[in-house]
């Protein structure tokens, strides 16, 4: 007799199992999808439209960035999708009595929840991964866009308009307009080792062209005038030469060379895990800090996850409502409560005094404390 009761209770736990864990999947992969697409339209939609119409790139390159900009929407989109998810289901359950019901059969709630946190371990191995290797990765790949483009057929489409390119090694290139291929009312300023103007061209127009045999660029200037400041004292303006003027002119500009400068200027959500940990061994003050506050705001991003099923399942079930807008509304007070926290801790990372490394670990203590809290008062119940 006890034995059937036995196998009565396990197959009755898998049905809770499957059934709970198909709620929440399907509700999770629905509002992941759809908070990723409102991330990547609201934040892309801008640099989309400026990459198109300022700098004319080919529908390829638009697509490659949209699939690399999907991973930094998924940082944010998955844990608030399980917060969402968890708001949804469990209010469901709770507003229709099936939490009661199970309760009464003698199922405890963290019993109930076993499924749910199996698929948030899931959760977090997926946040980790892209926190620490997928999204540095294709935030380097933004960078190799430009010397991707050089080498097409159309090579301006790596220049832009009205702004100031300091990809090119030694050079900044300031682009006035652009008709067609043809680049017009163009600054260069060369610069020394430390980074010093040493001459500035202005050229009323101007043309790329690709070397591929010699593997560079050719920046080819017309109607153009120099004016060079003088080596022995490159601060004296006094010293400056003027009035040199050519017809025509050339500037051959290394694809090795331009390459190299985008990996040496690698910004710290560019390194992946072990780049990190590398730049950390070497660094030292403000720049330490730096580093240890973006490794800080990896491992915390990710552990949201965790945070919001823990205070998600309490106020789903304390609200014992069913409606989508009541979960929408909690979901967006929880995230956006949680991440402005990730936000200021992130604009005074450069801050040792505030120890910003500590300060992004503020929400998750917070909330894993108010959460831990909450559910150990409804698991007592």
């Amino acid at each position: 007799m006890s034995t059937a009761i036995a196998i009565c209770s396990v197959r009755v736990a898998k049905i809770i199992d499957r059934y709970i864990s198909g709620q929440i999947l399907t509700t999770l992969i629905w509002t992941v999808c759809m908070l990723s697409l409102m991330l990547v339209v609201a934040n892309a939609m801008r640099q989309l439209l400026e990459l198109l119409m300022t700098h004319g790139l080919p529908l390829s390159y638009i697509l490659s960035f949209i699939g690399d900009l999907l991973p930094f929407s998924m940082i944010y989109s998955i844990p608030w999708g399980v917060l969402l998810a968890v708001l949804l289901v469990f209010g469901k359950l709770s507003s229709e009595n099936e939490l009661v019901a199970l309760r009464a059969n003698g199922i405890g709630i963290l019993r109930i929840c076993t499924p749910v946190f199996l698929i948030t371990l899931v959760c977090l191995a997926l946040c980790l991964w892209i926190n620490l290797y997928v999204a540095p990765e294709c935030e380097r790949r933004f960078k190799r866009i430009g010397v991707q483009a050089g080498r097409q057929p159309n090579r301006s489409h790596c220049l832009g308009r009205d702004e100031v390119i300091d990809a090119f090694p030694n050079r900044k290139i300031y682009v006035g307009r652009k008709n067609g291929t043809t680049l017009e009312d163009l600054h260069i300023y060369e610069m020394n080792a430390q980074q010093v103007p040493v001459r500035v061209i202005y050229a009323k127009r101007g043309t790329l062209e690709v070397d591929k045999e010699n593997q560079r660029i050719l920046l080819r200037i017309y109607d153009a005038r120099y004016e060079d400041r003088d080596e022995s004292d490159v601060n004296d303006l006094r010293l400056m030469h003027y009035g040199i003027s050519v017809q025509e002119g050339v500037f051959p500009i290394s694809l090795q060379e331009l390459i190299a400068k985008a990996h040496s200027s690698q910004r710290p959500t560019e390194l992946t895990l072990s780049h990190l940990q590398e730049a950390m061994e070497q660094k030292e003050g403000k720049q330490l800090t730096i580093l240890r506050t973006e490794l800080s705001k990896r491992f915390s991003n990710s552990l949201a996850v965790i945070t919001f099923v823990l205070i998600g399942i309490p106020l789903a079930i304390t609200a014992h409502r069913r409606e989508t807008s009541i979960g929408i509304a909690i979901s967006i007070c929880v995230a956006f409560t949680y991440f402005i926290f990730i936000v200021v801790a992130d604009n005074v990372k450069g801050n040792a005094s505030l120890h910003p490394e500590i300060l992004v670990w503020l929400p998750n203590f917070i909330y894993l404390a108010l959460g831990g809290t909450l559910f150990f008062r409804l698991a007592r119940r």
